[in-house]
C-alpha cells in the first residue's frame, strides 16, 4: 500500500529516536562520500526536482544568486502546498537501509520552522530521518544529524528530501545551500572517464538508436510505415508520471545486472526509410502512473492492428513480468492507449495456462479474414528440454481484447521463450527462441543454444512442423550474449527481422567505463531472404544494416521531429546522465510529444538522405527552448565540414520555446545532414543548453510535389490528428500532423506540441495544437 510521504515520516520516525544536536559534527568534519549531486547549486537546478517524491506540483523551485550562503548561487523553494514539499533528489543506487549517514545543509526561511534532511522509498513504503533542526527565519542556518537508515521504508528507488517537520503547518518559502549526504565509504569510488564511441557509426543503420536502450522488439506496418515497440530498459516511472532514464546500482554506486524489475513502460520508434528513425516516445503501461494500474511490469509488446465497425483500433499485447498477458486498445499506432478490459487477457488458472511455466512474451497476428491469433508462452519443465511443450496459440474474439475456445500446444524443439508470427503467402511462420540446455540433436535437427528457429503450417493454429534455425545468438556476432528476442515485418515487398543485441553495452565496456554489458539492449533490423521454396535464409546480425528505401523530404507539413535520428554523438559514459542526447516527453504524461534534451556541448544527432530538391532550401528555423544556451551548428555530409548555417539559441529557463531562424545558400539535392551543438560555458559545468521540437526546412521557391498522386499504404500519406490518412501528402513518410499552407506561405512551425506560428501571405497567427492521439 503507498502511504503519503508525511505519513511515512510519521512511521519511520517511530523506529528511532531523534539525533541529539549538541556536539555533533558537521559534515565537512565526518568522513565519507558526499552522495549529493550538485549540492551547492552552482549548476542550477540540475539533479532537483520541486514538490515532494510523488507529486513535483506542490512546489517551485529556481536558482538564485543575489542571497546565497556559499559559492555564486542558492534554491529558492517556493509555493509549498504541504510541509513535506520542498526539494528532492534520486539516491538511486547510493543508499541502503541499514547504513549509516549524516546530513548537512544551510537554510534561511522566511519563517521559524523546523527543518529535516529525510530519505524517502519512492514506493511510498517509509521514510527515515537523517537531520533535523529548528531554523529562525531571516538568517542562514545549519541543519546537521546523524543516523542509521531504518524505519519502514525498503528504500527501492530512493529520495533525499528536503522538507520541514510534518503536520506543523509550516509551508513557507525557504532558501537552501550547500546540502550534503555523506556515506559510509571512506574513499569515493574512481572510475575511469568515459571514451565510448558511438554504438551505430555514420552509415549504419544498426542499432536503430543508440542514444538510450529498448529490448524485446515488436514491429508493425502500418500505411506504409514500420512502428517498433520496444521494453522499456533501463527506464522507470516517477510518482509523478515523469521518466527516469538511468540504469540499476549496487549500494556502492555500481551499474548491476539488469533485472527488469522497475520496466513499465514501452517505447515507441517509426519509420518510413529504415534508417532516420523518429521516436513517438514511451507508453506508462504498468503502476500507479500506467494505463494497467492493475499491472506491475510490461514486458515485450506485440501490437496489431483491425477495423472494427468501420474503424480502425490498434491492440498492444504485453507481458506482467511472467504472470500473464494484458492488452491495451487506441486508435492510433502511438496512442493514447485505454485499458478496456480492465484485467489480464492470458492468466493463470486457466485452460490457457495450464503446462506454461511463463506467461509471458506475446505475439500476435491479423489474418486476411480479420480473425485475430495470440501466441505466447515459454519455459522449461524439469526433463523437458527437447520437447518443453510451452507455447501456446489462442484466437481472440471479434474484439481482440477476448479469446475464443482453447488454447493449443505448440510442440517447439528446445523452446524457451519470444514467439514470433508471420503469414508469408498461405504459409504461417511460427518463430522462437531456443533454450540453453537441450542436446544438441532433437528428432534428427542440429539445433542450437539462444537461436531463433522456426516452424510452418497452413492453419494459424497448428499444427506447426519444425523447418530449422534462421538466425543465431548474438554472441556470435557481437562477441555479447543473452537470449534473442524478434519479430518479422514486411515493408513493401521486402521482410525485415527486428531483434535485440547488448551493442550499446558493449561499446561502454570497451571504451567507457561500464565493467560488461549487464543485459542492457538495443533494437536492430536486418533483411530476410524467403527462397522460392518458402524457407528462410539464415539470416546474419549486421551493424551495417539496411539500405534507406527512401529519401527524407526537406519540406513535410509541420516539418521534421528533432525525434527523428539516424546518427548521434551516443553515450562516451555510463556513469555519467550528461552523457549522450535524449528524446523524453514534453509532458509528464507523454501526451504533447517529444522533444530533444540533455543536450550538452560538442553533441550532435543527424539525418540521412535528406531530399531538398533542386531548387534548394532558403533558410532553416529551429523551435527550441534555451536552458544555459548555445548554438546550433547545421552540416551536410559530416561532423566536420563547414556549417552551411549556424542556429544561435539564447539562455532561458528551458520552458519557453520560440522560433529562430538562420539563412541558408547552395543547399539542394540530397544530403546527409547533422546538427551539432554548441556551448559557451567558462567553466566545466557542462550545463545542458536548450531543448528542440524541430526543424523546419523553407524551399527557396513552391516545390513540385515529388509524388502528387501517392498510393495509398506507400508510407507518403499525411495524418491527421488522431493518426490517420487526412490525403494531404506527407512526403516523406514523416506523417506529423498535417499544416497544408497556401503557396505564399512559409511555414515557421513548432512541433510536437509547442506553439505553432504561421506567417501566411505576411500575416501572423498562432495556432495550439496537441500531438496526435
Amino acid at each position: 500500500m503507498k502511504i503519503s510521504a508525511s505519513a511515512a515520516a510519521i512511521a519511520c520516525c517511530f523506529a528511532f529516536s531523534l539525533p541529539a544536536l549538541d556536539g555533533l559534527a558537521s559534515a565537512e568534519e565526518t568522513a565519507g562520500v558526499n552522495l549529493v549531486e550538485n549540492g551547492d547549486f552552482e549548476s542550477g537546478t540540475t539533479a532537483w526536482k520541486p514538490g515532494t517524491v510523488w507529486d513535483s506540483s506542490k512546489a517551485q523551485i529556481a536558482a538564485v544568486g543575489d542571497d546565497v550562503h556559499g559559492g555564486k548561487t542558492a534554491l529558492k523553494v517556493s509555493g509549498r502546498a504541504s510541509t513535506d514539499a520542498g526539494v528532492v533528489q534520486s539516491l538511486n543506487g547510493k543508499v541502503a537501509k541499514g547504513e549509516n549517514y549524516t546530513g548537512s545543509m544551510w537554510v534561511k526561511s522566511t519563517e521559524d520552522a523546523v527543518f529535516n534532511i529525510t530519505i524517502c522509498s519512492g514506493n511510498g513504503s517509509g521514510c527515515g530521518q537523517i537531520a533535523t533542526a529548528a531554523v529562525k527565519s531571516g538568517a542562514w542556518s545549519e541543519v546537521t544529524g546523524s543516523a542509521e537508515l531504518s524505519g519502514n521504508g525498503d528504500y527501492e528507488s530512493p529520495y533525499l528530501v528536503v522538507e520541514t517537520s510534518w503536520n506543523s503547518g509550516k509551508t513557507g518559502d525557504f532558501l537552501v545551500d550547500d546540502v550534503m549526504l555523506n556515506g559510509s565509504a571512506s574513499e569515493p569510488i574512481v572510475r575511469p572517464e568515459g571514451t565510448a564511441k558511438a554504438a551505430k557509426q555514420i552509415g549504419e543503420s544498426n542499432p536503430i538508436i543508440d542514444y538510450w536502450y529498448g529490448a524485446d522488439p515488436w514491429a508493425m506496418e502500418y500505411d506504409g510505415r514500420v512502428y517498433v515497440y520496444t521494453t522499456g530498459d533501463a527506464t522507470s516511472v516517477n510518482a509523478d508520471g515523469s521518466l527516469t532514464y538511468d540504469y540499476e546500482y549496487d549500494s556502492k554506486g555500481n551499474i548491476k545486472d539488469n533485472s527488469f524489475s522497475s520496466v513499465k513502460t514501452i517505447n515507441v520508434l517509426s519509420t518510413a526509410d529504415m534508417v532516420n528513425w523518429r521516436n513517438e516516445g514511451y507508453i506508462r503501461v504498468a503502476g500507479e502512473q500506467g494505463v494497467a494500474k492493475w499491472a506491475s511490469h510490461s514486458w515485450a509488446p506485440a501490437v496489431t492492428h483491425k477495423t472494427i465497425d468501420g474503424k480502425e483500433k490498434f491492440f498492444l499485447y504485453f507481458a506482467n513480468g511472467g504472470s500473464g498477458i494484458g492488452v491495451l486498445t487506441s486508435d492510433s499506432p502511438v496512442g493514447p492507449w485505454h485499458d478496456e478490459r480492465g484485467e489480464l487477457l492470458i492468466k493463470g488458472g486457466t485452460q490457457a495456462a495450464q503446462g506454461v511455466v511463463w506467461l509471458f512474451d506475446p505475439a500476435v497476428f491479423t489474418d486476411d479474414d480479420g480473425t485475430g491469433y495470440l501466441y505466447y508462452g515459454g519455459g522449461v519443465p524439469e526433463g523437458q528440454r527437447e520437447h518443453p511443450n510451452t507455447a501456446r496459440v489462442i484466437q481472440l474474439g471479434d474484439d481482440m481484447i477476448s479469446t475464443v475456445g482453447d488454447a493449443k500446444p505448440i510442440d517447439a524443439p528446445a523452446m524457451f521463450e519470444d514467439s514470433g508470427i508471420a503469414k508469408i503467402g498461405d504459409t504461417y511462420y511460427y518463430s522462437y527462441c531456443t533454450n540453453f540446455s537441450h542436446d544438441k540433436v532433437i528428432d534428427g535437427h542440429t539445433i542450437g543454444y539462444g537461436n531463433i528457429a522456426y516452424m510452418t503450417s497452413k492453419n494459424p493454429m497448428g499444427p506447426f512442423t519444425y523447418q530449422g534455425e534462421i538466425m543465431q545468438n548474438p554472441s556470435k556476432y557481437f562477441d555479447v550474449g543473452g537470449n534473442n528476442h524478434h519479430a518479422m515485418v514486411r515493408l513493401g515487398d521486402s521482410w525485415y527481422m527486428v531483434y535485440h543485441a547488448q551493442t550499446v553495452a558493449k561499446e561502454l565496456t570497451q571504451g567507457g567505463n561500464l565493467d560488461k554489458a549487464r543485459g542492457y539492449r538495443n533494437t536492430h533490423v536486418d533483411p530476410i531472404t524467403i527462397n522460392e521454396d518458402g524457407s528462410i535464409a539464415d539470416i546474419p546480425m549486421t551493424k551495417k544494416g539496411l539500405d534507406q528505401v527512401r529519401k527524407l523530404d526537406a519540406y513535410p507539413d509541420g516539418g521534421i521531429s528533432a525525434s527523428t535520428i539516424a546518427w548521434d554523438s551516443g553515450i562516451q559514459d555510463a556513469y555519467d546522465k550528461s552523457s549522450g542526447v535524449r528524446v523524453v516527453d514534453l509532458t509528464a504524461d507523454n501526451s504533447e510529444g517529444q522533444k530533444l534534451s540533455n543536450i550538452n556541448d560538442g553533441e550532435w544527432t543527424s539525418l540521412s538522405q535528406v531530399d531538398f530538391g533542386e531548387q534548394g532550401a532558403k533558410s532553416i528555423t529551429v523551435h527550441a527552448a534555451g536552458k544555459a544556451g548555445g548554438r546550433i551548428e547545421v552540416r551536410l555530409d559530416g561532423t566536420d565540414t563547414e556549417p552551411v548555417a549556424v542556429v544561435d539559441i539564447p539562455a532561458g529557463d528551458g520552458g519557453v520555446y520560440n522560433d529562430y531562424t538562420a539563412e541558408l545558400s547552395g543547399v539542394n539535392g540530397v544530403h546527409n545532414v547533422f546538427f551539432t551543438f554548441r556551448g559557451a560555458q567558462d567553466d566545466d559545468s557542462n550545463p545542458e543548453l536548450f531543448d528542440i521540437t524541430g526543424y523546419v526546412f523553407t524551399a527557396n521557391a513552391t516545390n513540385p510535389d515529388p509524388d502528387p498522386d501517392p498510393t495509398p499504404g506507400d508510407g507518403d500519406q499525411g495524418k491527421d490528428d488522431a493518426g490517420k490518412d487526412d490525403g494531404k501528402d506527407d512526403q516523406d513518410g514523416d506523417q506529423q500532423p498535417s499544416h497544408r499552407l497556401p503557396s505564399t506561405g512559409t511555414a515557421v512551425l513548432g512541433l510536437s506540441g509547442a506553439v505553432v506560428a504561421l506567417a501566411v501571405a505576411g500575416v501572423g497567427l498562432t495556432v495550439w495544437r496537441k500531438r496526435r492521439a
